[in-house]
């Protein structure tokens, strides 16, 4: 059996990433795979102090190297845990999701080898508002964030296997950082299908589903004036987000509903759409979700949405991000039943072939146990 240590980011999405692996491995230990789990965060109080530390005014502008920090001080949390570990016990390897949290292990020495996932490389990332929120951040990003991008670099040259989220991810692993292919694998989050048979139109009102714990980074707002301005008397809308906002007629907020409750699939189970309008993604996991419980999906196309969607295939992807755009798709999910319900197919087989959960499990193991093998033959 193969010791493997399992590092979470354990942030925003990416908690709910290397989990469900996790869990399958722990479940089937046919595999071969026996799992440590290692959270980065919350860090303790002494990084936590360096960390988080930040100047308002030099936040706001993307001057106080905040990525860079933070990075630093959860990739140290990270080595000494995984240091602890590794003096309890054997280590074949460590998975590590992401690149943000595994920056100080180039540093030790006599670590095992390291599989990376990442939903972005930080070239990605500089190209965006993540690193640098406004025009002076990112005119000053040259500077702020150059000793992040060298670090990241020294630590991909460390990296035995890659596994890239999406084929975006991969394409600049390969294009921007002369990754070999070999090294790349792509394993994207995974989940398990539903229990829904086929999409059903509904009830005479309509239950729209937004799933999104930022609620305004993923575009709530937009979708509630959508609702308020042309959607309600038809619609119903139920929203499940941690951000302080508040129930009105026709729409109901639900918070503290974690992912595979009995609350969750329920109303997952209740939907008849489901809309993601978010504004800054990197992946959207939730968008498995609708096509796993058969729920049709509208997005915008930011993350890997075009990706998930099979390019509008599997789901409407937004032309315009206005809430005329928004109403406009949700009412042609239920004007154009024959094409959402092939869509909705469309979505589920994708599912079922491409981030299905039980597959893509076996395909991590296998990975394992394929490059360990090889390096104790070279090393043999």
């Amino acid at each position: 059996m193969l010791q493997v240590a399992f590092v979470n980011e354990n942030t925003l999405g990416h908690r709910s990433y290397l989990l469900p692996f996790v869990q399958t491995l722990r479940a089937k230990p046919d595999h071969g795979i026996v799992p440590h789990w290692i959270d980065a965060t919350p860090l303790p109080p002494d990084l936590k102090r360096y960390g988080e530390f930040s100047v308002k005014l030099l936040r706001r502008w993307g001057l106080d190297w905040g990525p860079t920090r933070w990075r630093s001080a959860a990739s140290r949390h990270v080595q000494r845990q995984l240091q602890a570990l590794y003096c309890e016990t054997r280590l074949d390897a460590v998975v590590i999701n992401t690149q943000s949290v595994a920056l100080e292990l180039m540093h030790w020495w006599d670590h095992p080898p390291l599989f990376v996932c990442l939903d972005a490389t930080f070239a990605q990332l500089a190209r965006s508002p993540w690193f640098a929120n406004g025009r002076i951040g990112r005119l000053a990003a040259p500077i702020t964030l150059a000793g992040l991008r060298r670090r990241e670099r020294e630590l991909f040259r460390e990296v035995t296997m890659f596994l890239p989220w999406s084929e975006a991810a991969a394409d600049s692993l390969r294009m921007e950082y002369r990754i070999p292919a070999k090294r790349i694998q792509t394993l994207p989050p995974s989940v398990s299908l539903g229990s829904k048979e086929a999409w059903r139109a509904g009830h005479s009102r309509k239950s729209i589903l937004f799933v999104g714990g930022d609620f305004k980074r993923k575009g709530g707002p937009l979708l509630v004036e959508a609702f308020l301005q042309y959607l309600r008397g038809d619609f119903e809308l139920d929203i499940v987000t941690q951000s302080p906002i508040e129930s009105a007629p026709d729409i109901r907020v639900h918070r503290g509903i974690s992912a595979g409750s009995p609350a969750w699939h329920a109303l997952w189970q209740e939907a008849d759409v489901f809309v993601f309008p978010s504004s800054l993604e990197t992946f959207g996991i939730v968008l498995l979700e609708a096509l796993a419980f058969r729920v049709p999906a509208v997005s915008s196309p930011c993350g890997a949405a075009r990706e998930i969607l099979d390019n509008g295939a599997a789901g409407l992807l937004l032309d315009e991000m206005t809430p005329v755009a928004v109403a406009e798709a949700v009412r042609q999910v239920f004007t154009d039943e024959e094409a959402t319900a092939h869509r909705v197919d469309r979505g589920a087989n994708r599912v079922a072939h491409r981030y299905c959960l039980e597959q893509n499990t076996a395909r991590l193991a296998e990975s394992l146990r394929s490059v360990l093998d090889q390096k104790t033959a070279c090393v043999s």
